[in-house]
């Protein structure tokens, strides 16, 4: 099967991405997220209320 253009481009991205985050801790990986979030938040001149995380209860 052939790969379309497109395909191939997000497959970049993710390997991209997998070869910069394979070494990190999950909680690096979190604080990455978090401030590539915040800074796209300020590039794209939104404003949204971050939600904590509640814990579940059973």
């Amino acid at each position: 099967m052939k790969e379309s253009k497109v395909m191939r481009e997000i497959h970049e991205i993710m390997e991209k991405v997998y070869e910069e985050e394979k070494h990190l801790t999950p909680e690096q990986r979190i604080k990455r997220i978090h401030e590539e979030s915040e800074k796209f938040l300020k590039e794209a001149n939104l404003k949204l209320k971050r939600v904590e995380k509640k814990p579940i209860r059973v």
